[in-house]
């Protein structure tokens, strides 16, 4: 661990330390695949996966953003992410989102309950308050791939929302070089845009829209990853996974809220 933040911290001036941005970038492009090919067959597959993310980002959560209290951040984002999860995941018929409001109330409360029970003083409530509160944000977001999932035009906009934000994080090597630094955020939209029309064209669907969900995911997922870039956690495995599968997760909202205004058939009725 000592080799690996000497290394970062004597980086030449004008770089980004290239094993950070190469493991954020990786695990951008795993995580999107793995999600893509779930949204690909069908809702039970989406809501296992997102399981799997709740465990992942309750494991590496409280060490990514240097939190107090670990153990009860952790406890905090298992209970309220399976709730947030469980409460889309279980719903037989729609409105599918009906019982979302009462996971996430659930969840808060167990978020302000963890602060009330500390002993240790509270040092740095409001930063534990914001950061839990944020991680929860980011499964919520997750969520409405579920009934993305449930359709074949939604299962295509949600494969375009994540091939962009994995085709985004490749533009993300140029970032190591001070004079390509400038041009890694419209490269990520292009390249988040790209992403979308090929799946579009490949699955039939009407290009506008996945133009649109492509710029978007490819752009909201490359700031996600410059901004946890610059956490001196991330020069870890861990954090870096973490903030890998944030930066696709947070995508995840963008293609339901256009499929409500511009491709209603994309959501199952």
């Amino acid at each position: 661990m000592t080799a690996v933040r000497h290394a970062e911290t004597t980086t030449a001036p004008g770089t980004v330390p290239s094993r950070r941005v190469v493991g954020l970038a990786g695990g951008t492009v795993v995580t999107a695949w793995v999600i893509g090919l779930t949204g690909l067959v069908g809702p039970t597959l989406v809501a296992s996966a997102l399981g799997l993310a709740v465990l992942v980002l309750a494991w590496g959560w409280a060490g990514t953003l240097a939190l107090p209290t670990p153990r009860g951040t952790v406890a905090v984002l298992l209970l309220g992410g399976a709730a947030i999860v469980l409460s889309v995941a279980l719903r037989a018929e729609p409105p599918w989102l009906t019982w979302l409001p009462a996971a996430l109330a659930v969840s808060m409360i167990l978020a302000f309950g963890h602060q009330l029970l500390r002993r240790d003083g509270r040092p740095r409530v409001a930063d534990s308050v914001t950061s839990v509160l944020f991680g929860l944000a980011v499964l919520t977001s997750g969520i409405f791939a579920i009934p993305l999932s449930r359709t074949d035009p939604g299962s295509a906009l949600l494969v375009a929302a994540v091939a962009a934000a994995g085709a985004s994080s490749l533009t993300d090597l140029a970032s190591t070089r001070a004079a390509l630094r400038p041009w890694t955020t419209p490269a990520a939209l292009l390249a988040g845009a790209a992403a979308a029309v090929v799946t579009a064209a490949l699955t039939e669907q009407p290009w506008g829209v996945f133009l649109l969900v492509g710029v978007t995911s490819g752009g909201v997922s490359h700031v996600a990853r410059a901004v946890f870039g610059t956490l001196p956690p991330l020069a870890h495995a861990r954090p870096r996974l973490v903030a890998s599968l944030t930066s696709v997760l947070i995508v995840l909202v963008l293609p339901y809220v256009a499929a409500l205004g511009l491709l209603p058939e994309a959501l199952p009725r």
